[in-house]
C-alpha cells in the first residue's frame, strides 16, 4: 500500500530535522523519524534507479556494514550501538537521493536551514542577556539551546552560505542576507567556539576568493578582516585563547596526567593512533575505544584523564580506524572523497556549495573532533549527500551545470 504524500510537505518533512539540530535533539530524531515512516509508505524508495547516478553509495553502503560487523567483537555493545546509529543515519542520504527534487523545494531545505539557526541565533542573546531566564553559564554565551561547538560550526556554514547568496541573491535579497550575514558573523564572534572560528578563519577567505572578483573580492575580505578584528577583542574569544595556551603548557610539562579541554583532547588522539597501530585490520570493535584507552592508561602508553573516560579520539579519522580498523577508515575515506568529488562538479551551483562548504567544515572539522559520530554533524552529513545533482522537471531530471 502506498500513500500519496504531497511534496512540499515530503521535502519540507525532509529539510525539518536539519531545522531542529540547533533547537531540540528530541524534535530533530522525531521529525527523523516521521520521515522515516511517510518515505516508506510514499513510494519514493522505488527510484531506487537514481542511486547509480551517486559514486559514495556503494562505500556508504560498505562503510555502514563494516560498522555493524564491527558489533562482534565489541565487549562495550552499549557504545557499540550508539557508534552504530550514526553510522545508520547513511539512510536519510539514500532517502534524499531518490526524492524528485525541484528548485523550489531545494530553497525550501535552505530557508528551513537559515530559520533554526536564526530562531537560535535570537534565544542565545536574550538567554545570555538574562530576558529569558534560561538554563545559562557565563563560559558559554551566545549558544542558545545548541551545544557550542556544533553551533559555532554551523554559524560558520551559515556564513558561507551567505557569502554566496550575497552575491548570487537565489535565495533572498541582499536587503536579507546582508543582516543575517551580520547577525551570524557577530555570534560566531562572541561565542567560545574555537572550532568554528577557526574554521571561519581559514574557509571564508577561500570561498571570498572563489565567489568575488574585482572591487568587491577586496571589499569582501575588509568584511571578513572586521570580523576576525571583533574576534580578537572579544573578552570571551581572549580568554578562551589563553586557556588554550595554558592548557598546551600544562599537556607539555605534566605529559603523565591531564584534566584540561586541550590536554585530553591530545591524549585521546594520541590513545587512537596507538590503537591503529595495535589493531590495524579490524580495530578494537565498534564501540571499544573507551575500554582500550582505559588499558593504554594503566600500561602507561597515553596520559591519563583521572575522572574523564574518551569515548573517541578527538578526530573522526583517529575514531575510524581506532574501532574498526584501517579497512573502516578507509571505507570512511572513500565514502567522503567519492561524496565530494561529487558535489565539487557543480560548486557553482546553490545545492553544490551548500554541500561543498558542509563538506569543507566536516574535512577540516574532523582533525580536531569527532564529526562522524556526532549526533547532528553525522546526520547532517547524511541529509546534504542526498541533496540533488539534477532539479526534476515535467517528470524528466534536467542537469543543472554538467560541464563543470
Amino acid at each position: 500500500m502506498h500513500l500519496r504524500i504531497p511534496d512540499p510537505w515530503m521535502f519540507s518533512l525532509y529539510a525539518l530535522p536539519v531545522f531542529f539540530f540547533p533547537l531540540s535533539t528530541a524534535a530533530t530524531g522525531i521529525s527523523a523519524g516521521l520521515l522515516l515512516v511517510l518515505y516508506g509508505v510514499s513510494g519514493h524508495w522505488k527510484n531506487w534507479a537514481s542511486l547509480r547516478q551517486r559514486v559514495w553509495v556503494l562505500p556508504l553502503f560498505l562503510y555502514m556494514a563494516w560498522t555493524f560487523i564491527g558489533l562482534i567483537w565489541t565487549k562495550d555493545l552499549h557504545a557499540g550501538l550508539k557508534v552504530a546509529a550514526t553510522a545508520s543515519y547513511g539512510i536519510y542520504a539514500i532517502i534524499g537521493a531518490t526524492l524528485p527534487w525541484r528548485e523550489k523545494y531545494f530553497k525550501i531545505f535552505v530557508r528551513l536551514f537559515l530559520a533554526g539557526l536564526a530562531i537560535n541565533g535570537l534565544l542565545a542573546a536574550l538567554i545570555t542577556w538574562r530576558v529569558i531566564l534560561w538554563h545559562y553559564s557565563p563560559d558559554l554565551p551566545y549558544v542558545g539551546l545548541s551545544d557550542h561547538i556544533w553551533w559555532s560550526m554551523a554559524l560558520t556554514h551559515a556564513i558561507l552560505w551567505l557569502i554566496f547568496d550575497l552575491k548570487k541573491k537565489w535565495n533572498f535579497s541582499r536587503f536579507i542576507n546582508l543582516p543575517l550575514l551580520i547577525i551570524f558573523s557577530i555570534e560566531l564572534a562572541l561565542s567560545p567556539g574555537r572550532s568554528g572560528q577557526l574554521l571561519f578563519l581559514l574557509l571564508t577567505p577561500i570561498a571570498i576568493f572563489f565567489i568575488y572578483s574585482g572591487i568587491w573580492r577586496y571589499w569582501a575580505l575588509f568584511g571578513t578582516a572586521a570580523i576576525v578584528a571583533v574576534m580578537l577583542v572579544s573578552p570571551y574569544v581572549q580568554s578562551r585563547l589563553e586557556l588554550g595556551v595554558k592548557n598546551l603548557q600544562q599537556f607539555v610539562s605534566q605529559p603523565k596526567s591531564t584534566d584540561t579541554s586541550w590536554g585530553i583532547r591530545l591524549a585521546t588522539m594520541w590513545a587512537g593512533a596507538e590503537l591503529i597501530v595495535e589493531h590495524p585490520f579490524f580495530g578494537v570493535g565498534t564501540g571499544d575505544f573507551g575500554t582500550a584507552m582505559e588499558k593504554l592508561q594503566r600500561q602507561g602508553v597515553v596520559t591519563e584523564t583521572p575522572g574523564i573516560r574518551s569515548d573517541s579520539a578527538a578526530n573522526s579519522y583517529l575514531s575510524e580506524g581506532a574501532v574498526l580498523g584501517i579497512p573502516g577508515l578507509l571505507l570512511f575515506l572513500w565514502f567522503l572523497i567519492n561524496l565530494s568529488r561529487e558535489k565539487l562538479k557543480i560548486w557553482r551551483e546553490p545545492q553544490g556549495w551548500l554541500v561543498v562548504t558542509y563538506l569543507g567544515i566536516f574535512w577540516i572539522g574532523g582533525l580536531y573532533n569527532t564529526l562522524n559520530w556526532g549526533y547532528a554533524d553525522a546526520m547532517g552529513l547524511a541529509f546534504y549527500a542526498g541533496l540533488p545533482l539534477t532539479y526534476y522537471k515535467n517528470t524528466r531530471a534536467s542537469v543543472i551545470n554538467d560541464e563543470l
